[in-house]
């Protein structure tokens, strides 16, 4: 059987598995060889990986603008359905905000990147947190700077929260100005399926990255990455976990419904999920199951389960939460009271420009991790088993959709059902 033939996963896995094994045997604590002999392959070791993160970062700017961009423009109905589209819009934005606050809070309680130490670390540490005070701002200065007053020079810097601010602003404009920006928005179409074709692409360097990467990680970290990442993912698991509490809690204390009864109706959706990784191919079954099995109103389903694969990312904000002070604590890098706030602002803006297909969650963690300081590489620390908590985030992404569906299907008046153009 070709190895192309092999599911992703699989390859991803067996990826992780032999890097580990060849990180432990060449790993200087082994003594089969020593770290002067090692030194000189190092870089060539990690090199797919470079090239693997390099393709990433190239498309990562212009796919969060024209993602949120296109997102925003999504509410095209929204002038007619404003009393829908308004609470919906509210709906996933509070929820998101508490996903990101549970995924740094649990990251903060159990800490599970100070299972991860190595003088690698301490040296990086130390630049970071040179970065960080020779950059300190105050509040007012941050909350200015968000504006971009030069487009090129946020590029160039990759400052987050501008980068979103600005797709907001060109999403806005699509929805406003729908002629004259026509042309602009099927440009941001066709550059939005470059970029995701890059992803594409470059996840078929994948295996090969993981492999090289993982390898390099073990050399340089050390049998610590181990517990470690045992540590995150349960941490992610248990995040995920408290989100699907907290939809079951809004169910019963938005529509006094039975919640159980609800996730029993949906149970399909979040399976497909697991198995997809992918919300958007999911969508056409939830809304079949939205309208048949649940009864929701067409006008709703219609509505909220599109916007909800959209701009509805729960799941992923918290991963990108979680994984962020992973790796703060894992390079250590001090993130401070206002670090924490910025970062519940920036996980929820990115998570609405995210993309509902696999692999886009790790290139907008990427920018969050540039915004913070904290270094790129320690994403191929995560990679290896991202593809299994992109499962399980993929499966909460979904639910959480179908659990607004029904809820605005209970608190939206029926009168509003015929205000259409």
């Amino acid at each position: 059987m070709s190895f192309l033939k092999i599911p992703f996963w699989i390859q991803i896995f067996a990826s992780l598995l032999l890097g580990l094994l060849f990180g432990i045997l060449l790993n200087p604590e082994t003594g089969f060889i020593s770290s002067i002999a090692l030194k000189p392959y190092l870089s060539w070791m990690k090199l797919p990986g470079d090239i693997f993160l390099n393709l990433l970062q190239m498309i990562m700017i212009p796919l969060v603008i024209v993602s949120i961009a296109l997102g925003v423009s999504s509410l095209k109905n929204l002038k007619d359905l404003w009393s829908l589209g308004s609470k919906t819009l509210l709906y996933f934005i509070f929820t998101t905000i508490v996903s990101v606050s549970i995924g740094i809070s649990l990251a903060l309680v159990i800490k599970p990147g100070n299972q991860i130490q190595t003088q690698s670390v301490v040296t990086n540490t130390t630049i970071a947190k040179t970065d960080l005070k020779q950059n300190e701002e105050s509040v007012p200065e941050i909350i200015a700077n968000i504006i971009p007053k030069n487009l090129v020079n946020v590029w160039s810097k990759q400052q987050m929260l501008s980068v979103v601010f600005f797709g907001m602003i060109l999403g806005i404009f699509f929805l406003t100005s729908r002629e004259s920006g026509a042309a602009l928005k099927a440009f941001c179409h066709s550059l939005e399926s470059f970029c995701l074709w890059v992803v594409a692409t470059a996840m078929k360097l994948a295996p090969l990255a993981v492999l090289g990467l993982m390898s390099y990680a073990m050399v340089q970290i050390g049998f610590s990455l181990l517990f470690g990442l045992v540590s995150y993912i349960g941490t992610v698991i248990f995040g995920l976990f408290c989100i699907l509490i907290f939809y079951l809690s809004l169910i019963f204390t938005l529509t006094r419904k039975n919640p159980f009864r609800f996730l029993n109706q949906v149970r399909e959706i979040p399976l497909l999920g697991f198995s997809t990784s992918s919300s958007s191919s999911v969508l056409p079954y939830s809304l079949k199951l939205a309208k048949e099995k649940l009864k929701l109103k067409e006008t709703v389903a219609d509505f909220v389960l599109p916007l909800g694969a959209t701009i509805n990312m729960d799941g992923t904000a918290l991963y990108q939460a979680v994984a962020t002070v992973f790796l703060s604590q894992v390079y250590q890098v001090n993130l401070s009271t206002i670090d924490l706030f910025l970062l519940v602002g920036t996980v929820t803006a990115a998570s609405i420009g995210t993309a509902a297909t696999p692999g886009v969650g790790l290139v907008i963690l990427t920018s969050i991790l540039f915004t913070f300081h904290i270094p790129i590489e320690g994403i191929t620390i995560l990679f290896g088993v991202d593809r299994f908590l992109d499962m399980c985030r993929t499966s909460v992404n979904l639910t959480g959709d179908l659990s607004c569906a029904f809820i605005m299907d209970h608190i939206w008046k029926e009168t509003k059902t015929n205000e259409k153009n």
